[in-house]
């Protein structure tokens, strides 16, 4: 009896995602409990594993929007015949849709990592990621494979998303016996790469390490290996961070696409308005310096976009219709604060958000900042991790920007731009003092807030960080 292979929920807030890429070809076998195909939602991405053994037939092409639930394929028994057009199945009921989350975020920078590798052979081996209550981050594939081969899971290396172990990692005895002796092993590189794009390149004879990989974060694909096996003398003739080469095409799906219709939405359904003003930032320097050097032992080192969130936060909690949702008939000025952080990926941008924000001490942002912005470049971000902002802070300052206008990331009435630390000017009397100056981009939705509100917003913001001792009470 042929089994549907359903669109799986990440969150309770899901309302689409997208088959990004199918692990398992069309027609192929599976096996029950491999991976089966990566789910991309418009925050998070994950693989998803086999139901059921068979044969894999798709009823989606790569890059279909789905709602979860939906039938996305059909696994058949190899027994079973299989139908020239294939069903296009029931979907599920809301509360019969399966959920999954995406793997655990990386640890903060106080705590040491669980994925660190050992110096020491007779160490107890524990690089393996691990989820909530510790449990190890692998697929059922995995598992009995390792349990096959003898292999204890906190031994290996990970190599799916946020470092969950998947069937390909799962090593032969000897090479995890070597791994645990310190010697160099297949996986102690750790190239970001599908599972199909990983044993299609043993096939093929292709150096991953040779391949620029095309998929979100840089992660190889099934395309990329098949470009590099057409074309081997252009590999890596380019390296990620020059992006695209000149003349290609850049598919719209997935974060792309998402983020195109979001900006395109947010500046159709509200009224936006920006204002910049300058800000003396000499003590705020100081400040950052010292800290720097008081909490270098514990491996804290907080960024002057911390020091905004922290003033951002301060003054949200003064001007609560900065911190607020435009209705249907209403405005409704949140109790929480909760600031969002903007952080580029190769592939777009996403917004990790800074729960309880006013309350924390600016150490406590730090910390929650590097690690946000860790686990958004690794892929590992959790869904709590992306929900619930009220308010955005957007940095552009370490590009040498010194203005730009942020679009508002709906429904949120106000997003805040940071930008450079230059050296200005100022006067004391009539002598010129030279002073170190940045300047904060605001825009705010004028159906909330006039200008003038806006701009005492701003100023608030403004004298918070121009008397940053004010940032530590």
């Amino acid at each position: 009896m042929a089994n549907e292979i359903y669109l799986t929920r990440v969150g309770m807030t899901m309302t689409e995602g997208t088959v990004a890429e199918w692990y398992v070809a069309d027609g192929e076998s599976v096996a029950k409990g491999d991976v089966l195909y990566r789910l991309e939602t418009e925050k998070v991405e994950l693989d998803v594993d086999a139901d059921d053994g068979g044969i894999v037939k798709h009823l989606v092409e790569v890059g279909t929007n789905c709602e979860p639930g939906d039938v996305v394929g059909w696994i058949y028994a190899p027994d079973e015949e299989i139908p020239a057009v294939l069903p296009k199945g029931a979907k599920l009921a809301e509360d019969d849709v399966p959920s999954a989350e995406p793997a655990a975020t990386a640890s903060s920078p106080s705590t040491p990592s669980r994925a660190s590798a050992p110096t020491d052979a007779a160490t107890s081996i524990d690089v393996a990621a691990r989820g909530l209550g510790g449990r190890i981050l692998a697929s059922p594939a995995a598992r009995k494979l390792a349990g096959t081969r003898g292999i204890a899971l906190e031994s290996i290396r990970g190599t799916g998303p946020g470092g969950r172990i998947v069937e390909i990692d799962v090593p032969e005895r000897g090479a995890e016996v070597a791994a645990i002796a310190g010697a160099p092993s297949a996986h102690a590189e750790h190239i970001k790469a599908s599972p199909v794009a990983k044993r299609l390149a043993e096939q093929l004879g292709i150096d991953l390490a040779r391949v620029v990989g095309n998929g979100p974060g840089g992660r190889i694909t099934k395309g990329d290996v098949e470009a590099a096996a057409a074309a081997p003398s252009n590999v890596a003739s380019r390296t990620p961070a020059e992006g695209p080469a000149a003349g290609s095409t850049i598919p719209l799906r997935g974060m792309r696409k998402t983020i195109a219709n979001n900006m395109y939405k947010s500046l159709q359904s509200t009224a936006q308005l920006s204002m910049d003003m300058e800000v003396r930032m000499d003590d705020a320097v100081k400040l950052r310096s010292q800290l720097i050097s008081e909490w270098e032992p514990e491996g804290v080192r907080p960024s002057y976009t911390d020091l905004v969130v922290k003033a951002a936060a301060k003054a949200l909690a003064l001007h609560p219709r900065m911190n607020s949702v435009m209705g249907e008939t209403e405005i409704a000025l949140l109790k929480e604060i909760h600031v969002g952080i903007a952080v580029a990926l190769e592939e777009g941008l996403v917004v990790p958000v800074i729960r309880d924000t006013l309350t924390r001490d600016v150490k406590s942002i730090a910390i929650e900042a590097s690690r946000l912005a860790t686990a958004a470049r690794a892929g590992s971000l959790g869904m709590d991790d992306m929900h619930g902002g009220t308010f955005t802070v957007s940095t552009l300052g370490m590009f040498g920007v010194d203005s730009f206008t942020p679009i508002l990331n709906p429904p949120q009435s106000g997003i805040l731009g940071v930008n450079r630390i230059s050296d200005g000017i100022g006067w004391e009397g009539d002598r010129p003092v030279k002073r170190q100056v940045m300047r904060l981009s605001l825009t705010w939705d004028h159906r909330v807030l006039d200008g003038e509100p806006a701009a005492r917003f701003l100023a608030t913001v403004r004298e918070f960080l121009e008397e940053p001792y004010r940032l530590l009470v």
